[in-house]
């Protein structure tokens, strides 16, 4: 098994072990085996490198390891179980079908009403994070070469938008035009739990547990309610949106 696999998996332990806990209590609450609960209500899918998951379409990996999940009684067996199997899985996909990559951003094509979804991840080499002040001028060469793509491949992109817990950062705000920043909401319910426009809020860029919001969640757990398990989070998500030509002219698109 690669090394830094196994490293990987035990820095991860922590965050394996928060999605476990909310999967738990979610079937407690709602009646629901822990094998569904999991596919739905965390990234595990996503993180075993099996991409965004379809509840018709299954692999046969995921099968192996809901499976034997769902036969483990003990908490710290599944916390083990997930750990074992993130060792042996390939690693997560640069993008997601569909998507483009520039550096740390993603962007999805248009949809039917010519809106651009947009994504971040930490692609960055290990050292400052990837919001840090002296990583600033990279994130706007690569927004801007984002928005060259768009310009030139989608010119029937009308609109901007974004959704995730970074949001609520400065560090990430400051990045975008400042009518987008100002449309930042935290979005009041959502159901979505299978990225990391929730998760990602609990890890820093080394994907070492933010302890502070870790242990706000956990403590937020002993109160969850089936019908609105988001708000056991400690950041919400937020929504943001702008039309597209107000990135153009801020990024000098022409």
């Amino acid at each position: 098994m690669p090394m830094d696999r196994a490293r990987r998996a035990a820095t991860l332990g922590p965050y394996f072990d928060l999605q476990l806990r909310f999967a738990t209590a979610v079937a407690a609450a709602a009646g629901v085996p822990l094998d569904a609960v999991v596919l739905d209500y965390t990234n595990l899918h996503r993180r075993f490198g099996l991409g965004p998951p379809d509840a018709a379409n299954l692999p046969v990996e995921w099968d192996e390891y809901a499976t034997r999940l769902g036969d483990l009684a003990d908490h710290g067996q599944r916390l083990a179980w997930t750990q074992a199997f993130f060792v042996r899985c390939p690693p997560e996909p640069v993008a997601l079908p569909g998507q483009t990559v520039f550096g740390c951003f993603a962007c999805d094509p248009p949809d039917a009403e010519g809106a651009v979804r947009i994504h971040f991840t930490n692609r960055d080499p290990p050292g400052a994070g990837p919001l840090s002040a002296g990583r600033f001028a990279a994130r706007q060469r690569e927004l801007t070469g984002m928005l060259i793509h768009l310009r030139e491949v989608h010119p029937d992109a009308r609109e901007i938008r974004g959704g995730s817990w970074l949001y609520s950062r400065e560090a990430y705000r400051r990045l975008f035009p400042p009518e987008y920043r100002d449309s930042c909401q935290p979005l009041a319910a959502g159901g979505y739990f299978q990225g990391s426009s929730r998760w990602g809020q609990f890890l820093d860029h080394r994907e070492a547990l933010r302890p502070e919001l870790g242990a706000a969640f956990l403590g937020n757990l002993a109160g969850l309610d089936p019908d609105r398990p988001w708000a056991v989070f400690p950041v919400p998500r937020f929504s943001a949106h702008a039309p597209i030509d107000v990135f153009y002219d801020y990024f000098r698109v022409v």
